[in-house]
């Protein structure tokens, strides 16, 4: 007998109730019941503020978690059963590994699914053990995961997932999957050991016209300003109103008297890491200047982007008056976006065919260049010759009496 299709994608299909679930486990806060009944908000007709104006921001979030989850298929072999049947299971395995983020991975799913199969006789497979808890991370996260030697879900195009290890715990996976590298700032007011770069000098609107990049979107976190040479491409982590869930969150909890240490268990991304995301979106790539916010209102209506992105409100996240702002975890990808503005991949057939520094490609084009001329120049010279010489030898044939 064939499986039905629910059977085979248990996670197809995605209710509001469920979107308002997710946000109660991600980020403590869940949107009215109005919003969750799909009809007009009492509050916000009241000129009142409502959790749903929330959610209402957070929709290129849910699309991404719809795509995800639809993916997602059990491993019915020899009568088992799928390790995730509802949304529901999916956000208790979310829960649990944000309350034992300093645990192993392989102590966590075997005390998850140990639980769990203890009052049921019938059996989940490891594999789709593995397969739900790094579904449940790419959800927390944005971050395409897997455990050795298996691979989940939808990646992008050419894109490989990073391990989470069975002997890591979810806190180690997630430093060790963006870490802390080459510490950057801009401007040179800042006397920190840090590596100064000009200020404004990798804007959306420089990489267009010095580096001929093309800005593409990226629901991978690690990906944020991947560099592809050979494509001419950016990738950039768009998600802005994922990243201020994430350090609202982080502030809530502080406001409920946790410990840092408490605080830092219980949130989905390091809050240095959040801020520092934003801050690369909004100082670096898109300043408020008119054309990168031109480039910015594009990549909104033609590709996607969080439209978040153009009313960042950076009330409670944006730096003190005269505070320099330091990348350590996208440092050294800056670098790289500097370094390409100061040679750029030659990408026409002319620049290829010329040397690859970017100084001495320009001289030798200048030096061809004024070649080409010369040569030109020189066959209207020989023209002129010779035209004369013609007439002159007319003269001579035809004397004028």
């Amino acid at each position: 007998m064939l499986a039905s299709f629910e059977t085979l994608y248990p996670l197809s299909k995605v209710t509001r109730d469920d979107l308002a679930s997710l946000c109660d486990v991600l980020w403590h806060w869940k949107p009215c019941s109005d919003w969750t009944k799909e009809r007009d908000c009492r509050q916000q007709l009241e000129n009142l503020k409502c959790l749903c104006q929330r959610a209402k921001v957070l929709t290129p979030f849910f699309d991404f978690y719809k795509e995800v989850t639809a993916y997602y298929v059990p491993e019915l072999t020899g009568g088992s059963f799928p390790a995730l049947r509802t949304h529901g299971d999916l956000r208790k395995i979310i829960k649990y590994i944000k309350n034992n983020a300093d645990k192993p991975r392989l102590q966590l799913t075997a005390e998850h699914f140990g639980r769990y199969m203890s009052s049921n006789s019938q059996s989940v497979p490891s594999n789709d053990q593995n397969r739900a808890f790094s579904l449940a991370t790419r959800v927390m996260t944005m971050l395409q995961c897997s455990v050795e030697g298996q691979s989940d879900g939808l990646l992008e195009a050419g894109s490989q997932p990073i391990i989470w290890r069975s002997d890591q715990s979810f806190n180690q996976f997630i430093n060790s999957a963006i870490p802390k590298q080459n510490q950057v700032s801009f401007g040179s007011e800042d006397t920190s050991p840090s590596i100064k770069l000009p200020p404004a000098s990798i804007t959306a609107k420089r990489l267009k016209k010095i580096a001929k990049l093309k800005v593409i979107p990226t629901n991978d976190f690690r990906n944020h300003l991947l560099l592809d040479e050979g494509s001419g491409t950016i990738a950039v982590y768009h998600y802005t109103s994922v990243l201020k869930e994430h350090i609202s969150s982080y502030q809530y909890q502080n406001i409920q008297g946790k410990s840092e240490s408490s605080t830092y268990q219980h949130v989905s991304l390091p809050i240095e890491l959040a801020l520092e995301t934003l801050n690369t979106l909004k100082y670096v790539l898109f300043p408020i200047e008119p054309e990168s916010q031109s480039i910015l209102r594009s990549l909104i209506a033609n590709n996607k982007f969080d439209p978040d992105n153009c009313h960042v409100d950076a009330s409670s996240w944006q730096p003190h008056e005269g505070e320099t702002i330091r990348y350590e975890y996208w440092g050294t990808r800056l670098m790289k976006l500097y370094d390409e503005l100061e040679d750029p991949t030659p990408r026409g057939v002319l620049e290829n065919w010329l040397e690859r520094k970017s100084g001495a490609r320009y001289v030798m084009l200048v030096g061809l260049i004024g070649v080409l001329i010369a040569i030109l120049l020189g066959i209207l010279s020989l023209a002129v010759t010779i035209f004369q010489a013609w007439i002159s030898w007319k003269q001579w044939q035809n004397p004028v009496q």
